[in-house]
């Protein structure tokens, strides 16, 4: 039989994991109950009727104490380590036995526990099953005769009075047997049924917990019955913390939609993902909606990865038509400088005049800057690489930029430990400045703290920039790279999107963090070794 597995011979089983062991005791507490019940009334009553009851000798208080004495016997058995095939059968022997005491000093075959007989022959197949109910009604046979010549009814007794005790026997044997051994075959059936749907079960739990995606079942009445470990992990949440949890409080976005969709979500931490997902019904053995499972994964590094790409592509091709465009308006520019430093030195200028053409100069002087950062963003040169400890130069930074003026309210706290990565030290000096220069132009006048770290991370390094400032919009997040956006009076929009093409070129990566309750705190981390660029050679010295 599938999922049944014999048990070796000669290896019984533990008393305690035994089926008989429990068979025993409750047939011996069921003989104790009823031979106190039966005998305990039968001498209370003898007692007050002024019979025997008051002997201590009287064959009903022998058979009380045979029957308790007999029930020790067979517990002492039980606490054996053996095997329970010899409690059983001192079981039967004490049973037919007390039939046969009863029967006989209670008028032979006219006896009113004759019937105790027959409840022997239960106990032998309920215990023993066949072989047990055949031992039982041999048991009762002889316990019968016996008691017939104990009472000195043997020979006066009507044989159609015998075959009728005797069949009565052996009918019950054989009915109890059958019916023992149907219970206990459909039992041993129970007993593979359940092993196979455990085995199916945790064959299907397995299944469901190694699935990489989350998993999350829903009943009929809108409540989580069900996540599995990649949800666990997805999301943050344990199953016992979700099951039974509305889902649309925990996960309002699943709650209705059905077919293939994304949502955001806001985690326990209050980080924002993206969840693609698809629901569909369950369905019951019956037909009908039992509820309904939900298989969704995080996106929110693809959907970045996307949106870096297309940003990456729109850059390209509007650094392709700047890089042209701007190239057209250096010349102008060196143009009208010129002409305007020649209308400078000309004779008879009044004060107004000359004030008005510094301007010009000045606002050309800018605009002309603003081409050069613009031509340097939009054609890149290629980093360097070579041997750089990243906290040296971010010192070095640091120094340079407490000396602006703009700084003064700043306070500049560090954190700096050596990592060497492999990278262009100018480019990176160009990123921590302009990294450093954002913060301080978020403190604005008024000033506050910068936060600046450095420390190996894994196979590279990682750089954090904070401030206190009044932080970023959410809005503003994820345009915050994009060149020409800034929020500032009077900014370009090129230095963080010089950062984001600078730290892109060494292979890293950079993100921005809000900070509660307020600032912001900018994130870069280096590979130890960019795998797409080569590594700058050292000069060739000269040979002698």
């Amino acid at each position: 039989m599938s999922g049944v597995t014999p048990a070796k011979a000669g290896a019984p089983l533990e008393p305690l994991s035994d089926p008989l062991f429990g068979r025993l005791v409750w047939l011996t507490l069921f003989r104790l109950a009823l031979v106190t019940v039966i005998l305990g009334g039968a001498v209370v009553i003898g007692w007050r009727e002024g019979l025997e009851g008051r002997d201590t000798r009287s064959p009903l208080y022998l058979i009380l104490i045979a029957t308790y004495a007999g029930a020790l016997a067979v517990a002492l058995t039980l606490r054996r380590t053996g095997p329970l095939r010899a409690a059983a059968v001192l079981h039967l022997f004490f049973g037919a036995a007390l039939a046969a005491g009863l029967t006989a000093l209670t008028g032979g075959p006219e006896s009113v526990f004759l019937f105790m007989f027959l409840l022997a022959v239960v106990d032998g197949a309920v215990l023993l099953h066949r072989w047990g109910a055949v031992l039982a009604v041999l048991l009762s046979l002889s316990g019968y005769g016996a008691a017939l010549w104990w009472a000195g009814a043997l020979r006066s007794v009507p044989g159609a009075t015998l075959w009728v005790h005797a069949a009565a026997f052996v009918a019950t044997a054989l009915l109890s047997g059958w019916l023992s051994e149907q219970l206990r075959t459909t039992g041993e059936r129970l007993a593979a049924s359940e092993s196979d749907l455990a085995d199916v079960t945790a064959l299907h739990e397995e299944i469901v917990q190694s699935v990489t995606s989350g998993l999350l079942t829903v009943d009929a009445a809108g409540r989580i019955t069900f996540l599995n470990r990649a949800g666990e992990l997805l999301t943050g949440l344990t199953a016992a913390e979700v099951r039974g949890q509305p889902v649309a409080r925990l996960f309002a976005g699943f709650a209705e939609t059905s077919g293939r969709n994304e949502t955001v979500w806001i985690a326990p931490s209050g980080r924002r993902r993206i969840l693609g997902f698809t629901r569909f019904p369950l369905s019951g053995a019956r037909g009908g909606t039992r509820g309904h499972a939900v298989i969704f994964q995080d996106l929110t590094e693809l959907r970045a990865m996307e949106e870096a790409v297309r940003r990456s592509e729109r850059l390209a091709d509007l650094g392709q038509v700047a890089a042209g465009l701007a190239h057209e308006l250096r010349n102008p520019l060196a143009s009208m400088s010129g002409c305007v430093e020649l209308l400078q030195g000309a004779p008879g200028l009044g004060p107004d005049e000359a004030r008005l053409l510094g301007i010009v100069l000045k606002e050309a002087a800018r605009l002309n800057q603003l081409v050069t950062r613009f031509l340097a963003w939009s054609r890149p040169a290629t980093p360097r690489l070579s041997p750089t400890d990243l906290a040296q130069v971010a010192g070095e930074v640091a120094d340079a930029i407490q000396q602006d003026p703009a700084a003064a309210r700043v306070a500049l706290r560090r954190d700096l430990q050596p990592a060497v990565i492999q990278a262009d030290p100018d480019q990176l000096r160009q990123v921590l400045w302009n990294l450093l220069l954002n913060a301080v132009q978020a403190l604005g006048p008024s000033g506050g703290t910068i936060r600046l770290g450095c420390a190996p991370d894994g196979d590279g390094a990682r750089l954090t920039v904070a401030d206190d400032g009044p932080g970023i919009a959410h809005e503003d997040l994820d345009r915050l790279f994009s060149p020409f956006f800034s929020r500032k009076p009077g900014g370009t929009g090129l230095g963080l999107a010089t950062v984001h093409q600078l730290v892109e070129a060494h292979g890293g990566e950079v993100r921005v963090e809000p900070v509660e309750p307020h600032g912001a705190r900018f994130v870069v981390r280096f590979t130890a070794r960019p795998a797409h660029l080569s590594v700058a050679a050292p000069p060739a010295s000269r040979p002698g």
